[in-house]
């Protein structure tokens, strides 16, 4: 019998390779592993900080939806008087509605305004009959409670119309500083439905919501036909309300329509109210988990390569085939890559660069510097590099070039060195990339963050901006300042009888006449619906006067075609006129002179300019 012969060598360098390729299956299943837990975190964090990022922003939209009527209620407040809380007949009746119809106008959302005494009776309501009370009414209720604050917004109920709403309220003291009554504004919940059908969500299935104190749903989107009559089961929600944190972000299982979504629910700053924006967890991991199956996919594939020819990938091939990858892949870059050796002169740009600026490879090659070829327009900022080259780091920069054919564009430029083990600099290589569109865009945003999107004018936010800093300017220099306040007379009635795109084309039309009319240097902005404001800077009263006198001439001079066919629509407008006292802070004095001014126009018979 013969002795065991070993095993051929042939048989254990296979089991060598077999063992190699079951090692390098298992560290590439283990890593592609690891790579997809931290996906997956990554995946549902970037869905939370999208969550928070929605929710201040829609936290921050409500806010100013409320903020509106505040400003509103604190100017009435001011303008109340105890006498005012008592229910009154004929022409004293008669003035205070004008007075709130007139105050209605500044805020679309209000539904109805009501007046209550401090015994909770009510005094004065375009809804309900004067004398009802309102005891059972939870606003009422807060009034009487002694707290620091003066504002209240009640949970979601039934108003007279059968519809749910919400009244936000405050107290109005009188100059003893003792309670006298209470203002409130009705707001509807379906106000709150038309601000969120105006917004659009990232996903499908992703969810907003607006909910009270008590939970109560006030609006979501995607919409219900009905508002449920139950309050929401989120226990989160419910414990942010208890509680001092402001946000809380957690994974909810939504009783509507049994989807799992990411929350980002947030307090509204100041106010007892809850904003909520879920996005939807297997719409966020769609991509994760076409991520995992490739993974799945391109391991097996692996396997089978491995298993198959692991010995074409132990020598050169492997380090080959990898430089051939590197050589493709910075062919095909979007992004403009030029290499230089160490003395700057340049060794090769592939094809993105000569997209981007228009200079071919053999344009380049052997004969240009890489400081030169990047900061030939930008000689300042050589230096700057050398000396960031020499020190082994990256060079950053924003750069404004222009291309071979003289097309201007806006790119970033980083320059890295190529090091060699001993710290020398063997190589650089610079990475361009065209940020015109993105420029662009920023500038785009920023316009339409200012603006008014239909007239182009300036909006209410940067409008007072815009007067804070006039009024600052006007104190320092002791310059006039002079603002008009402007609206279009009798509105409604052109709405309702031509439609609202004819409407709009006379909100167009008014804001093109307004700015041709003034000078450059005066700020004219829209504040909402058809009501406008026109900053003077460096005007008195009686300047401002004949200025707003030729707007209203051109105003009144428009013709706008009929839409039902016949003769030519025109129109007119009131102007109330303020100057800026010395005593004035802030706009909000100055803005009541001018409105006062409107309202004296409108009385005394519309198309008129008034001084306050």
């Amino acid at each position: 019998m013969l002795p065991p012969q070993p095993p051929a060598r042939g048989h254990g360098q296979r089991l060598k390779i077999t063992a190699f390729g079951i090692v390098i299956s298992l560290l590439l299943l283990l890593v592609g592993g690891m790579e997809l837990f931290s996906s997956y975190r990554s995946t549902l964090e970037q869905g939370y900080n999208q969550a928070r990022i929605d929710s201040l922003l829609f936290a921050e939209w409500m806010q100013q939806d409320f903020r509106e009527v505040e400003l509103l209620q604190n100017m009435l407040a001011e303008q109340l008087e105890e006498q005012d809380f008592t229910i009154r007949d004929g022409a004293e009746r008669t003035a205070l509605e004008s007075r709130l119809v007139r105050a209605m106008r500044g805020v679309p959302q209000a539904y109805d305004m009501i007046l209550v005494d401090n015994r909770c009776r009510l005094v004065l309501s375009f809804k309900i009959s004067p004398g009802f009370d309102a005891n059972e009414g939870g606003y009422c209720n807060a009034m009487q409670t002694p707290t620091r604050e003066d504002r209240f917004v009640s949970p979601r109920f039934q108003g007279a119309s059968g519809e749910p709403v919400v009244v936000a309220t405050q107290r109005v003291r009188g100059l003893n500083g003792r309670v006298i009554g209470l203002i409130g504004t009705v707001i509807r919940a379906s106000h709150f439905q038309q601000l969120l059908d105006r917004t659009v969500v990232s996903g499908r299935y992703d969810a907003m919501s607006f909910t009270d104190s008590r939970q109560q749903l006030l609006a979501r989107l995607p919409a219900l036909s009905t508002l449920p009559s139950t309050p929401l089961a989120d226990p989160h929600a419910r414990a942010l309300l208890q509680g001092s944190d402001s946000e809380d972000s957690y994974e909810l299982v939504s009783p509507l329509d049994g989807r799992t979504r990411l929350h980002s629910t947030r307090k509204v700053e100041h106010l007892p109210l809850l904003v909520s924006v879920g996005l939807d967890k297997s719409t966020l991991l769609q991509s994760w988990w076409n991520k995992t199956w490739l993974f799945l996919l391109t391991w097996l594939l692996l396997n089978l390569l491995l298993g198959y020819g692991i010995r074409r990938y132990l020598h050169n091939t492997q380090l080959a085939d990898a430089l051939a990858i590197r050589s493709v892949a910075i062919d095909h870059a979007a992004e403009a890559i030029v290499i230089a050796n160490a003395s700057g002169v340049v060794e090769y740009a592939n094809p993105a660069f000569e997209r981007m600026t228009g200079y071919r490879n053999n344009d380049v090659q052997g004969t240009a510097t890489l400081d030169a070829l990047l900061l030939g327009e930008h000689p300042e900022l050589k230096d700057k590099l050398l000396q960031a080259l020499q020190a082994g780091e990256t060079w950053r920069g924003e750069l404004a070039s222009q291309h071979r054919d003289g097309t201007p564009y806006q790119e970033t430029v980083s320059v890295a060195p190529v090091l060699s083990p001993e710290g020398r600099v063997q190589h650089m290589v610079a990475i361009k990339h065209d940020i015109s569109n993105a420029k662009l865009l920023q500038a785009e945003l920023q316009r339409l963050a200012n603006t008014d999107e239909l007239t182009g004018l300036y909006n209410r936010r940067q409008f007072m901006l815009r007067t804070s800093e006039e009024i600052a300017r006007s104190h320092r220099w002791e310059r006039p300042l002079t603002l008009a306040m402007l609206d279009l007379d009798h509105f409604k009635q052109l709405n309702d009888r031509y439609g609202h795109p004819f409407g709009d084309e006379v909100l167009r039309r008014f804001a093109a006449c307004c700015q041709t009319t003034v000078r450059l240097e005066d700020v004219c902005g829209r504040l909402g619906g058809e009501e406008f404001a026109i900053l003077l800077p460096d005007t008195d009263r009686y300047s401002a006067s004949q200025v707003m006198e030729r707007v209203r001439e051109a105003v009144a001079a428009l013709e706008l075609n009929n839409p039902l066919g016949g003769e030519p629509v025109q129109f007119t407008v009131s102007i109330g006129i303020s100057e800026l006292y010395p005593g004035d802070a802030t706009a909000t004095p100055m803005m009541a002179r001018a409105d006062a001014a409107l309202y004296l126009a409108k009385q005394e018979g519309r198309n008129l300019v008034r001084a306050g």
